[in-house]
């Protein structure tokens, strides 16, 4: 694990030093580059702070309504039809919408169960091959001023449904376990 530590530090060290490097031989005012890509980075921040909030109290509100508890309770029927254990379902109810809310319910479910467990291999392979489908579209078409996003979100998220039959499958036939 130090190895690990040290190699990142040491990459990040190194990927700085390179950039002023050939900043330096290109003679450009890396400073002034650097500052202006922090005004920059602000502009797209405050641009977006708007969706971005939406999205976090939407979130909340699904959370604390019990929501994601009830359409838990109503998909445990086609969870249990593709061998998905119930506890895996609020991860994947939330999983279309919040990242970090998502990594909180997985990091709990493998606290729970234990990583190299059912449940805590199947949260993995979901939290890998599945996206924030609902929380990239509505950012990405913030900043591009989009409104019409209903085919992105059909697609994403029928892309997301297979990622997750594809993780129950991939453990179910044997796959994860190797």
């Amino acid at each position: 694990m130090k190895f690990i530590t040290f190699f990142s530090n040491t990459a990040i060290l190194f990927f700085l030093l390179i950039t002023i490097l050939f900043g330096i031989i290109e003679r450009k005012n890396v400073i002034q580059l650097f500052f202006d890509g922090v005004i920059e980075g602000e502009k797209i921040v405050i641009a977006l702070f708007p969706t971005l909030l939406a999205l976090i109290v939407a979130v909340e509100m699904l959370n604390k309504s019990g929501i994601i508890y009830f359409f838990s309770n109503l998909i445990t029927p086609i969870l249990n039809f593709f061998k998905i254990g119930k506890n895996l379902s609020s991860l994947i109810l939330i999983r279309p919408i919040s990242g970090s809310t998502t990594t909180a319910v997985a990091t709990s479910l493998m606290k729970e169960f234990g990583v190299d467990s059912k449940i805590g291999l199947i949260a993995s392979c979901i939290m890998g091959s599945t996206e924030t489908t609902i929380y990239v579209a509505s950012i990405y078409s913030a900043k591009i001023k989009v409104k019409d996003i209903k085919e992105v979100l059909i697609i994403g998220l029928i892309t997301d449904f297979i990622g997750i039959l594809a993780s129950c499958l991939a453990f179910n036939l044997g796959l994860m376990n190797l």
